[in-house]
């Protein structure tokens, strides 16, 4: 393995570290005093963010492109798109709780995706890599996934919250998680912001697809077609008061579940392109 390899893996791992560090703490912290600090929490996420930024633009330095080649930098990206949209959102929705969902599923994601070698397989560096508009394709397609993890996470702690409500417990986690009624409005419109940002992604996909036909992954198409019409579904059922937020809740987890499930099929309807074959194993910088 170069050495160049060796510090990108080790960056993605110091990330996760840190992750796990802040999950650890915060959950300790309120299992004995039954609060923990947010402060420390942001910090974790943030130093964690930045190694996982330069791991990432370490790969784009080889590939000349995002890195988006297999099913471990997907879920990398994503998991960078979350702490992103975390800090941007931070201010706006004001959920106390969401830095510590935020960050124990940003270490539990990255955790898994270091454990599984073969997430990190070589993969075609194609030349569409180079275009623009399939390079902005897969950033927002990626970036709404990001967005629907956060869907997820939102949809749990309103579970959670139910739960605990159910059973009368007011201390602990449950003392940190907001309303139902703030959770389950804040789903609705996390729903049609990623089904949106999922959209246009397509859409800038097709003008490069409509040019290439050949290069297009048919079964790709579809799957992420389905997935949106399914958001979609889901999203209208409840606005016309159709379901449950409870419902629409294990709705949206279950989905991403599936989403998420569909990363590794996607990757091996690719077509096969001759190309240079990028292994991080063995790449250097020149």
């Amino acid at each position: 393995m170069s050495l160049f390899a060796l510090s990108e893996k080790f960056l993605f791992s110091a990330a996760t570290l840190l992750f796990g560090i802040g999950f650890l703490y915060n959950y300790f912290q309120l299992k004995s005093k039954d609060s923990y600090s947010h402060t420390l929490t942001y910090l974790f996420l943030l130093f964690g963010f930045v190694l996982q930024s330069i791991a990432l633009y370490m790969r784009a330095l080889v590939i000349h492109a995002c890195p988006l080649g297999n099913t471990f930098e997907i879920l990398q990206f994503i998991i960078w798109s979350l702490v992103l949209l975390f800090f941007l959102i931070r201010p706006v929705i004001k959920i106390k709780a969401l830095g510590l969902f935020i960050i124990f599923i940003a270490a539990l994601a990255s955790t898994i995706s270091l454990s599984i070698p073969s997430l990190d397989s070589s993969y075609l560096n194609s030349l569409e890599a180079s275009d623009p508009f399939i390079e902005l394709h897969a950033s927002l397609a990626i970036f709404s996934y990001a967005i629907y993890m956060l869907l997820a996470i939102v949809s749990s702690m309103l579970l959670i919250q139910q739960w605990g409500l159910k059973k009368q417990r007011f201390q602990g986690l449950f003392r940190h998680l907001p309303a139902v009624q703030k959770l389950d409005s804040i789903a609705n419109v996390l729903v049609w912001i990623a089904s949106l940002t999922l959209f246009v992604g397509i859409l800038f996909g097709s003008f490069y697809w409509n040019e290439k036909p050949e290069t297009v992954p048919l079964f790709k198409l579809l799957l992420t077609t389905f997935i949106l019409t399914l958001y979609c579904v889901v999203g209208v059922l409840k606005y016309l008061n159709k379901i449950t937020p409870k419902k629409q809740a294990i709705a949206y987890i279950v989905l991403f579940t599936l989403a998420i499930l569909s990363l590794g099929a996607v990757q091996k309807d690719k077509p096969e392109i001759p190309s240079p074959i990028i292994n991080f194993e063995s790449t250097h910088l020149r």
